[in-house]
């Protein structure tokens, strides 16, 4: 049972995608009759003949797979290109090659009418990705009425690039490239008409009609430009105007330079350029900031840029030609006691962020950013201990109230005795009471027996002149009652 779902849900699988037009397999659709050479169709139907090594095909082979590309300068149309850093960078061309045929053997002398092309291709591919670049040849009495190829371009740069149509190369051929004409660019939008043209013909017009068999098929070729719009900006700071950095220590007095450098990397000029470095608070700029061009011809130009350079405004400077070489500004700013917000001593980091505002040839545009920072400290000293005459004069000063625990919790004694719960109390009072009444039974057990040991030598109760009372004599009964009182009664 499994098995029988597995594979119905292949066949259902496989039938829509025949009936919205798309191969399972290749970059081409829709689905449809094919045919050879030697047998062509009855009918009118574009590209659909598997074998065709003609001449005037530049030996397409296989017909669906009409739409190719190369690498302009090489020899061989592929269905896949690569784009290289380097093809990035030098702005390199590739050429789109689509082939139309009306399949309908000659003897049948059927035309194809309202015969289309329409082509696209990536504006936008990024970085180590692939995009499709395709065309559709359509007619109003086709069978299928329009066919469809897609070839691929693929992007080994780590970064997106631009694909820019060529102005007015967009060309079609027959009878093997020795006639050609211009076609409209209208083919990237709504489609352009095409036909056929007889060898050195001179008013060719492309009325949209293409008459069947090999000799009357054509193709066409136009070029695509590999843009990278690659905008760099970098600042670094430094203490001794050699070494820059990314970040610098520095004192409160000390002058920091920095740099500010931009480059087109790219092969998208630039059209304008807006560039701001506000300062943050604790720097004061004591130099012009000098715009230095590198990318002129000759010595390198030199000169102070605006003002506003330090401001939210922005200077406008130079454009970044393509190539790399670009330009940088240089300028020197000092560091004060604002970095620690006024006063003499701290620890600080200062920040400064570059902004560029940049617009591209192609329209487009952005904005970019870097900053340098600025490690600043600088020890405090100890407050020096209030004289009684500055206490006298002024007694709210630090140091001058009268120590205790209230203004010097600090001070020995004053911490806070750990604190203890209603149970441990109780408990604390049950065992300080409980040593007190042993000892007390202990010291009344010992007077016991030293008063009885010392009438018994016929000695003076010691009790009684520790307490101040006067001695009496004790009756002889109750001496000699008390005498044959064994210790150890009196003990228990």
């Amino acid at each position: 049972m499994k098995r029988f779902f597995r594979n119905a849900g292949g066949a259902i699988i496989t039938a829509i995608l025949a009936l919205v037009g798309v191969s399972a397999v290749n970059a081409w659709g829709p689905e449809r009759a094919t045919f050879t050479m030697e047998k062509p169709a009855s009918y009118v139907t574009f590209d659909s003949i598997t074998d065709n090594q003609s001449s005037e095909s530049v030996g397409i082979g296989d017909e669906r797979n009409f739409v190719r590309v190369r690498k302009a300068g090489e020899a061989t149309f592929k269905d896949k290109v690569e784009i290289s850093d380097e093809d990035a960078r030098s702005g390199q061309e590739f050429e789109v090659y689509v082939f139309y045929h009306n399949n309908a053997a000659s003897n049948y002398n059927l035309t194809a009418e309202d015969t289309k092309v329409f082509a696209y291709f990536p504006g936008i591919i990024s970085g180590n990705s692939t995009a499709e670049t395709g065309a559709k040849i359509s007619a109003s009495n086709a069978k299928p009425t329009s066919v469809w190829d897609e070839a691929d371009f693929i992007n080994n740069s780590s970064v997106g690039v631009r694909l820019r149509y060529v102005e007015d190369s967009a060309t079609i051929y027959w009878n093997g490239g020795r006639t050609t004409a211009k076609i409209s660019e209208n083919m990237f939008t709504t489609g352009a008409l095409i036909g056929y043209c007889a060898e050195g013909e001179t008013n060719c017009v492309l009325d949209g009609k293409v008459p069947g068999c090999a000799e009357y098929s054509g193709y066409i070729i136009y070029k695509v430009k590999v843009e990278q719009a690659s905008i760099y900006l970098s600042k670094m700071a430094s203490t001794d105007g050699v070494n820059y950095y990314d970040n610098v220590t520095a004192r409160v007095g000390d002058t920091i330079h920095y740099k500010v450098v931009a480059k087109n990397l790219g092969s998208i000029a630039t059209t304008k350029i807006a560039i701001k470095d506000q300062l943050a608070s604790g720097l004061e700029a004591t130099t012009d900031a000098i715009f230095k061009d590198t990318a002129t011809s000759g010595a390198t130009k030199t000169e102070a840029l605006s003002s506003d350079f330090f401001t939210s405004t922005g200077a406008q400077t130079y454009q970044l030609s393509v190539g790399g070489e670009g330009w940088y500004i240089e300028y020197d700013a000092k560091i004060t006691n604002e970095a620690f917000g006024g006063e003499s001593c701290g620890a600080a980091k200062l920040i400064n962020t570059v902004y560029m505002d940049y617009a591209l040839a192609d329209g487009g545009y952005g904005t970019l950013g870097n900053q340098a920072a600025v490690l600043v400290s600088a020890p405090c000293e100890d407050e020096p201990e209030p004289t009684p005459e500055d206490c006298t004069t002024n007694p709210n000063l630090p140091g001058c109230q009268e120590k205790n625990c209230k203004t010097n919790p600090e001070m020995e004694g004053c911490q806070e005795l750990p604190n203890t719960g209603p149970l441990e109390i109780i408990m604390a009072i049950i065992v300080i009471a409980g040593i007190g009444g042993g000892g007390y039974y202990l010291y009344r057990t010992r007077k016991t027996l030293n008063k009885v040991e010392s009438k018994a030598k016929g000695e003076a109760p010691e009790d009684k002149a520790e307490k101040g009372e006067e001695s009496k004599e004790e009756k002889p009964e109750q001496i000699a009652k008390d005498s044959s009182q064994k210790p150890d009664n009196m003990v228990k």
